[in-house]
């Protein structure tokens, strides 16, 4: 039997306690690793007191410590660079690895041995800690999705940086991770993991490899509202450097009713009166709660509150891709959406066929009380 030798690459900065304890789930699991050699290689580019703790972490738990510079992704190549082995783990900083990870990983290169394009390997991540009001939110959006691809799918177009194993050459053929994008962080996982499926390569899912997430880098308002950003603000350049993933798509809500108010804002003042605008009020409250009700037959019995922050967030991250697309001087992605796999265009189909039939409601409840208002006052 052929060796999996693993090398698992581990960008951080700043996290000693978080490294530390990746580090001795690591060394656990690497003394039982039965199926050839690993090595780990913490890329950090923290200072002072944070610096002296990781390096004495790496110490302790068998890991290599190679200082970089501050783009995560410069310290997810020079990570490729520098490994030794033939199959590389990327696994973020701030999780915990279950017993038997690596082996899970290897495994699937193991069964698919005479499978030339068998290209990687993409886990599942849990995550744990304390619930705060902002995690509560980010459950009901799409932001944490990704994380759970593993439960769902037997394979994938593309994956976080996160739990995640390629071979080595595939990733130097690919080009690997792009470093010149715009954001310091965000797309750049997203965008190097969709090329190696482009490139004719398949991702396997691997739901038995599980990495614990703690969800204290989330809980706060900031962390969220940077990953909106962020994230938003990416799908723009992914999408111009991935054309083919582009679709048409329906106006989001958020556009309905921007455009919703253009119209009775401009009746409200050609008439001299708040009447338009009034009604105006009255279709975004029957819009907001058949939304709503659509969501919680689809999904069960939710917190009002925590819903419309999470609708406000979905809504953020779309307005900082157009933000950017007005930055650019580009609205060819105004009414575009992205696809990533055959899961997706069976979801946007879905969503588009509903999302109509909300619209077209609310149109005809708002005229039968526009024609009500005119007969009886």
């Amino acid at each position: 039997m052929e060796e999996i030798n693993v090398s698992i690459v581990i960008p951080t900065w700043n996290r000693a306690n978080l490294v530390n304890a990746l580090l001795k789930s690591l060394y656990a699991d690497r003394k039982n690793y039965k199926y050839g050699k690993t090595e780990v290689l913490i890329i950090d580019n923290s200072e002072g007191d944070e610096k002296a703790s990781i390096v004495g972490s790496c110490k302790k738990y068998d890991a290599q410590y190679i200082e970089s510079v501050e783009s995560v992704r410069k310290k997810r190549n020079r990570g490729i660079d520098m490994a030794q082995y033939a199959y590389i783990l990327f696994i973020d900083s701030d999780v915990t690895v279950e017993p038997g990870l690596i082996g899970r990983h290897a495994e699937v290169y193991m069964e698919q041995a005479d499978n030339p394009k068998l290209g990687g390997a993409f886990g599942l991540t849990e995550f744990v800690g304390e619930k705060s009001f902002w995690w509560k939110v980010l459950e009901l959006t799409s932001f944490v999705d990704s994380f759970g691809f593993a439960k769902k799918y037997p394979y994938v177009s593309w994956t976080i940086g996160n739990n995640v194993s390629f071979k080595k050459d595939v990733l130097l053929e690919i080009g690997k991770f792009e470093e010149n994008l715009p954001f310091k962080l965000g797309g750049d996982d997203l965008d190097m993991t969709y090329r190696v499926t482009k490139a004719g390569y398949l991702i396997k899912t691997v739901p038995e490899a599980v990495t614990y997430h703690s969800r204290d880098t989330w809980n706060n308002w900031k962390a969220v509202d940077d990953r909106s950003k962020r994230w938003g603000s990416m799908e723009y350049y992914i999408l111009k450097r991935h054309p083919e993933l582009m679709h048409r798509r329906l106006p989001m809500t958020g556009d309905v009713a921007a455009f919703m108010l253009l119209v009775f804002g401009a009746a409200s003042l050609l008439q001299g009166s708040f009447v338009p605008m009034a009604f105006w009020g009255i279709w975004c409250c029957i819009l907001y709660v058949m939304a709503f009700g659509h969501y919680v037959r689809g999904h069960g019995r939710v917190n009002l509150v925590y819903w419309t922050i999470a609708m406000f967030l979905q809504g953020k991250y779309r307005f900082h891709r157009l933000r950017m697309s007005l930055k650019e001087r580009d609205l060819s992605l105004a009414f575009k959406g992205q696809y990533f796999g055959i899961f997706h265009i069976r979801s946007d189909f879905r969503e588009s066929a509903e999302k109509a039939w909300m619209y077209s409601g609310s149109m005809l409840l708002l005229i039968v009380l526009i024609l009500g208002y005119k007969i009886f006052v």
